[in-house]
């Protein structure tokens, strides 16, 4: 089982603290710049560091993060704005006492008022920018989840989402085998469907989190149930802190939050997606600055032989099932999504995805992007700007997952696509679709730093050999 608040939030108090020793070294260099000859900074920062001076900056850390984890800032929506003003104020008036305190005791020359106002408007500023920025980004894309039972503990969870999650959390409502003639009015307007349909309602609704809140020792074989559904999807399950929970497993549990963020189990899952999204991110940049003679190139022959937009932009399904905008380089007619539904009677692949080997649709000079895959290369954007990655599974069209039929399938959506994968390297569109999910499904649980190293030499061999191109 694993700590949420550990393995997010104070992940976020250790880089703030970090940040934090840095202002608070630039607040004495800022003090001291009056007393500093022009030109000699450079040996101001060369000045010796002392064990004294070391321990400080161990224990400012362990300050910074124990006083504003202490004061619950590190959460989106513990506390009202007022409130969290004051917090801040609080916090940071803490902290700029220890810096001046430590100050005076090491007998530091200089102006050490200026240097605690300087520290303290620093970092006020930035914890207010940090607290609406993280409030923002969490409200742009709140959790959904719904809520497994309908009485005493459903409802307090319903509370705490209205009351201090409104905007970073939205139920979908409820789920619960009780007749809705027993329920509370709120709650039976709200109800979805028993456990029987709940893999129905994974399946066409987006869920992010399913809320365990019935009794366990009278509702154990309808959790379990739950739970193996869920799990199945991909769908994170959390647990009241009030259940007796038995031989369940245990996928995260509610510790002093109610709702824990969407992060995986293993212990060093997150770090290793810390170094993926690097590497995606140096990766796109290298990308798209040397390959931009080629895309110049490649947007001139697409202008000189058809007319169209130079760019197709399609709606895809990414991770956790959230629609992004796709770019590729148009391979197609300009009313190629026109024509689609024409074409459905001539589909020839296996499946709810779309394919015509010979698709009138596609352009001369079409056929040679896809062939050679230049006409993926404007994705790079879409890794830089964090829709996708370098390496997971392909993004679907909304078209080709509303023709899902089983709940099981959106576990694929449980990591970033990629710009190439297992299918990929592996026959791309000589492959079915029942080997392109068992693909799909191995990446996502074998899914390494090494294998992503793998998949992306494999993908240079696959593309020179033209590999399942259509």
């Amino acid at each position: 089982m694993v700590n949420q608040s550990r393995s997010l939030h104070q992940r976020l108090a250790w880089a703030d603290s970090v940040f934090a020793l840095a202002m608070a070294l630039a607040s004495v260099v800022y003090g001291n710049s009056s007393r500093i000859p022009p030109g000699e900074l450079h040996l101001f920062l060369q000045m010796r560091i002392t064990v004294l001076n070391a321990m400080f900056a161990g224990l400012f850390m362990l300050a910074w993060n124990y006083s504003f984890t202490a004061l619950d800032l590190y959460r989106h929506e513990s506390h009202g704005a007022f409130r969290k003003l004051i917090r801040i104020g609080e916090g940071c008036a803490l902290i700029t006492s220890l810096l001046v305190a430590y100050l005076y005791l090491s007998h530091t020359k200089g102006p050490i008022g200026k240097i605690a106002l300087v520290f303290f408007v620093g970092g006020f500023c930035y914890e207010v920018f940090r607290v609406v920025s993280t409030t923002w980004i969490a409200s742009r894309d709140p959790q959904l989840v719904i809520i497994l039972g309908s009485g005493r503990r459903a409802g307090k969870a319903w509370r705490q989402i209205r009351t201090q999650y409104h905007s970073s959390v939205k139920l979908l409502g409820f789920v619960d085998d009780r007749p809705v003639s027993e329920m509370g009015p709120d709650i039976a307007d709200r109800h979805l469907g028993t456990t029987d349909e709940l893999s129905d309602l994974l399946l066409r609704n987006v869920v992010d989190e399913l809320l365990i809140a019935v009794p366990m020792k009278s509702c154990y074989d309808t959790a379990q149930k739950a739970v193996a559904i869920a799990e199945k999807v991909g769908v994170q399950i959390v647990y009241m802190q009030d259940m007796y929970v038995t031989t369940l497993k245990q996928t995260s549990s509610w510790d002093h939050d109610l709702f824990t963020e969407l992060v995986p189990t293993h212990e060093h899952y997150v770090t290793r997606q810390a170094i993926k999204r690097v590497i995606d991110v140096i990766g796109a940049v290298i990308g798209l600055c040397m390959l931009s003679p080629l895309f110049l190139a490649v947007a001139a022959a697409i202008k000189a032989t058809s007319q169209g937009p130079v760019f197709f932009v399609q709606p895809r399904y990414g991770y956790r099932r959230r629609l992004f905008r796709m770019y590729k380089f148009r391979s197609m007619v300009e009313n190629a999504a026109d024509m689609m539904e024409q074409l459905e009677e001539q589909n020839e692949a296996e499946g709810p995805i779309f394919k015509i080997r010979s698709d009138p649709r596609i352009t001369r000079l079409g056929k040679i992007l896809r062939a050679t895959s230049l006409d993926e290369l404007p994705q790079l954007w879409n890794v830089l700007i964090g829709n996708m990655s370098l390496v997971g599974p392909r993004p679907m069209s909304v078209r080709d997952v509303s023709l899902f039929s089983e709940a099981a399938l959106m576990r694929r959506f449980t990591v970033k696509p990629g710009i190439t994968g297992l299918w990929q390297v592996s026959g791309r569109s000589d492959l079915g679709f029942d080997r392109w999910i068992q693909l799909d499904y191995s990446y996502i649980d074998d899914w390494s730093l090494t294998l992503d190293f793998r998949i992306l030499a494999r993908t240079i061999g696959a593309v020179v050999k033209r590999t399942g191109a259509a």
